[in-house]
């Protein structure tokens, strides 16, 4: 099937694999000179994968595994994975009408859909753009790029606003619509996110009987009048705040807020907080960076353990539909 797609017969050389990849991403990509209009049997998703797994995998034994209409698929444990689902064919009204599938949970009751994108790479490994590969109500895995995540939120968001701006027949851009696009943003990516499945595929938590407990790499970005901080001391959360956390010492007084080495944690802990779906205990690390040790530093390495209880794993808040509309509407006032 991958011969196919590049339009090639088994035994081509890997410079003439190369020559005809790049044709055909020119000619099906948007964004360049060589975009052409005219229909091509392929998308650009198909062709990348076609060359990526014929780049990899160049002997005949190997590539005669590819059965009828299976796609080059993602990697596990070291070898391709094939879905047979990821491509499927409807007929509707004597024409074929291709729809492309992504391997991935729905969540149905999700307020709007939205698009599922993939980087394109030209034949050194070099990204020259993005292109949409599914649409649909899907979760997000760890197998989306996430910022392409977050590329799909804005741009589900900007969706609903510009329909909002539709129905009032806003004449001029509302000079707040990029603060509402972005709190829009935050809360459609809740509605496809399972915080609790993606935390056990990004870390290996302790199991108890009632919950999973999750050691979380974070720092403390120290307010500007916080007090002297010792390894070992006890801080508590006092609010959230624009999506952060913050955190005082025992007497009260403010340290800071919590930031995250992995940024997707941004979006999968603080809601567990604002939705009260989770406990957490923090230190001060006794393990700090030097330069962030001396008096001119910003950050203090936290011990940050979160605690989740089994009965609140796999759910999705019901009321997230309801501030959603609630922020159209607003947006639609101002």
């Amino acid at each position: 099937m991958a011969y196919k797609i590049l339009g090639i017969t088994p035994g081509t050389d890997l410079t003439d694999i190369k020559k005809k990849y790049r044709q055909l991403m020119h000619r099906v990509h948007p964004d360049t000179e060589a975009f052409s209009t005219r229909a091509y049997d392929f998308t650009a998703q198909e062709i990348n994968e076609a060359y990526d797994f014929l780049r990899k995998n160049r002997t005949d034994s190997f590539l005669g595994q590819v059965t009828k209409n299976t796609t080059p698929g993602r990697k596990q444990h070291g070898k391709t994975v094939y879905h047979q689902s990821y491509r499927e064919e409807n007929t509707t009204t004597g024409s074929t009408a291709k729809q492309m599938k992504w391997n991935a949970p729905l969540n149905e009751n999700a307020y709007t859909t939205r698009t599922v994108y993939h980087y394109a790479e030209d034949a050194d490994g070099e990204i020259i753009g993005s292109f949409p590969a599914a649409s649909g109500k899907y979760l997000w895995i760890l197998e989306e790029d996430f910022p392409l995540f977050l590329k799909s939120m804005f741009e589900c968001s900007k969706r609903l606003l510009d329909h909002v701006d539709a129905q009032i027949r806003r004449e001029n851009v509302c000079p707040k619509q990029l603060k509402f696009q972005a709190e829009l943003s935050y809360l459609l990516a809740q509605q496809f996110i399972d915080a609790t499945s993606t935390l056990k595929r990004l870390l290996t938590p302790e199991v108890l009987p009632d919950a999973d407990i999750y050691s979380i790499a974070s720092m403390l970005e120290l307010a500007a009048d916080a007090p002297v901080l010792r390894s070992g001391m006890t801080l508590y959360p006092s609010c959230i705040r624009d999506h952060r956390l913050f955190l005082t010492t025992k007497s009260g007084k403010n340290a800071g807020y919590v930031s995250f080495r992995d940024d997707r944690l941004y979006y999968i802990i603080i809601p567990l907080f604002e939705q009260k779906r989770a406990q957490v205990k923090i230190e001060i690390s006794a393990t700090q960076d030097r330069k962030r040790n001396l008096p001119a530093g910003t950050y203090k390495n936290l011990d940050f353990l979160i605690k989740i209880p089994h009965d609140n794993a796999g759910t999705f808040p019901e009321n997230i539909n309801l501030q959603i509309e609630g922020l159209l509407a607003e947006y639609a006032k101002n």
